[in-house]
């Protein structure tokens, strides 16, 4: 049973700020992961087709026909096939994961499909969030500020270039400019702001206040797309009951429980505590789940889930300890955890929480003399360097678990710069975000493609779930799908689905995700190999030890599967004969 904190009554000035050091460093990670969140070569040789046929196929249903698909068929020559590089299926443009390549369009589109759709146009909002002197003063301290204008500008950069790439069926792009009235966490701003895009005629919205689900909800409400970074994560159940609405990156609560479930049942339940500290070390494990949850209880339903899944694991879970995360009170109710932690006596602490209390948690542990082992089970950001080194070394020193993020490369190897540098012969107009405006605009515009000329969100639903996994096995590559591919029982209405294991090296020194030189740093195991569900070894896997392991990858080493494949410029890019 979850053992919460009484929330406080009075709201802490900082909880306003609070989200804003997260996304100090969101700007650097986020960016890497979508960067290699659909990697284009892998080991597995899935080439684009059709998916396994549980989530329909193209060419019907109103769903293009992919030209790995006409292959099969034969059929290929009855068509036109608009940019397409017929060595792979793909979309000739430069990005890790390019769509499946479509029919040269010609002919009636349809017209005024949806809201925001007409014969020539289709419109697009742009969420910019409102400037604050405090947020906006931290982070240009970090040196990860990125002005308003700026980021507007990246976004319709952007959007030009896979405009200039997709299949469009007639239609062009226009941008529509949303600028936030709140802070990223007001949840009466963010409903007037959705209400404001929808206001202005938009299909679908990118960008959004980053711990307001209002928003999103509200998008929904109104039969507007809300697209990559334009939500907050959220529980399953959000997304399914706002069909076929939101669009996340990530993973669901739920599928990062269901993967860090089955590591443990394969890897740590009934054997010795072998990474754990002081007394523990040794004794059979036993574990504590230590979940972060809101004052209104938004994740309750997951981490009930999480229990339930550990449990008929055949897993020994002690006890369940929740906490909110209130920045006036962080080193008190550290203080209050670690008790209970401590006073449960686990071998090892099942951890799914945010990135900052940690810092205030392990210190008090080290204290009271407390070492488990800390099982990361899809955390917020606690799986990157810049905030483990925030923490208490002793005690991150028995850290391991969930690897969501992807193995890194440099700024200037992302896929998102050099993507840009292609087209315009010169470096993104933002410094820190450019990553992220990629990713949002890469996922919104390979939905328009995929749904064919009848654009309405059920057909951006029908082309994003037929688009084919990139493979069916283990692989360096991030796998993202939607719809039911056989991954997750039923639709899967979030993004990721695979994961890899890390753990804390001490002493390993590099730069972190800002790019700042330091000690200590995680290591991927077999260099950021991820597994998908239901694929996770059962063979013991070699933690801290760092042979086969990466912290990030040198630009002469990068894995061919985390580079794009070259392109030839097209002559409509500003950069062609550049």
């Amino acid at each position: 049973m979850g053992m919460q904190q009484t929330p406080r009554k009075r709201r802490s000035p900082w909880a306003r700020y609070a989200p804003i050091i997260v996304i100090v460093v969101i700007v650097a990670i986020v960016g890497v992961a979508l960067a290699t969140r659909k990697s284009g070569k892998s080991n597995n040789n899935v080439s684009v087709g059709s998916n396994n046929g549980s989530a329909g196929t193209s060419g019907t249903n109103g769903v293009p026909l992919f030209y790995n698909d006409a292959k099969a068929k034969g059929q290929v020559a009855k068509y036109q096939w608009h940019n397409c590089d017929t060595s792979t299926g793909r979309v000739a443009i430069p990005v890790l994961n390019p769509p499946p390549c479509v029919p040269e369009f010609t002919g009636n589109n349809g017209g005024a499909t949806a809201p925001g759709v007409t014969a020539d146009t289709i419109r697009i909002g742009v969420y910019i969030a409102k400037p604050d002197p405090i947020g906006d003063a931290l982070l240009k301290a970090t040196g990860t500020y990125d002005p308003p204008d700026n980021t507007y500008t990246a976004y319709q950069k952007y959007a030009a270039i896979y405009a200039g790439m997709y299949e469009l069926y007639g239609r062009k792009v226009q941008i529509v400019r949303i600028n936030g009235t709140g802070s990223i966490s007001d949840p009466v701003a963010a409903r007037a702001d959705a209400d404001t895009a929808a206001s202005k005629g938009v299909f679908a919205v990118v960008g959004g206040p980053a711990q307001a689900r209002e928003f999103g909800q509200e998008l929904a409400a109104k039969h507007v797309l809300c697209v990559g970074t334009c939500m907050v994560a959220q529980p399953e159940k959000w997304y399914t009951d706002h069909e076929p609405y939101l669009w996340p990156l990530g993973p669901s609560p739920e599928q990062s429980s269901s993967m860090v479930t089955e590591f443990i049942k394969k890897q740590l339940a009934g054997k010795p505590a072998e990474w754990a500290g002081g007394s523990l070390k040794g004794q059979t494990r036993t574990f504590t789940l230590l979940t972060y949850d809101t004052p209104d209880g938004q994740f309750k339903a997951s981490w009930d889930d999480l229990a339930q899944k550990t449990k008929d694991a055949g897993v020994t879970v002690k006890a369940h300890v929740d906490y909110y995360l209130d920045f006036a009170k962080l080193q008190s109710d550290a203080k209050t955890i670690a008790t209970k932690l401590r006073q449960a006596g686990s071998t090892s602490i099942l951890f799914t929480g945010d990135p900052l209390f940690p810092k205030y948690l392990t210190e008090e542990m080290t204290k009271q003399n407390y070492f488990p082992e800390w099982v990361m089970s899809g955390t917020v950001f606690a799986d990157t360097n810049v905030f483990a080194r925030s923490f208490d070394q002793q005690q991150w020193q028995h850290a391991f678990g969930l690897q969501l993020v992807p193995a890194r490369v440099p700024k200037t190897n992302q896929d998102s710069f050099t993507l840009y540098r292609w087209w315009y012969n010169a470096d993104p107009p933002t410094q820190n975000n450019f990553a992220v405006v990629k990713g949002d605009v890469e996922l919104l515009f390979q939905g328009l493609q995929l749904s064919g000329p009848n654009l309405t969100t059920d057909q951006f639903k029908a082309g994003m779930d037929a688009a084919p996994p990139i493979a069916t096995g283990n692989t360096i590559q991030t796998v993202t799908t939607y719809g039911p591919h056989g991954f997750w029982p039923g639709e899967d209405p979030a993004g990721l689905d695979n994961a890899g294991l890390l753990y804390w090296d001490p002493n390993a020194t590099g730069q972190d995700e800002t790019g700042k030189f330091g000690t200590g740093m995680y290591r991927l195991m077999n260099g950021g190999l991820r597994y998908l569900p239901g694929r996770w070894p059962t063979a013991p896997l070699a933690l801290f030890d760092p042979t086969n392991t990466v912290t990030i990858y040198s630009p002469n080493d990068i894995p061919p599967s985390l580079v794009p494949k070259p392109e030839p410029v097209p002559v409509n890019a500003p950069a062609h004969g550049a």
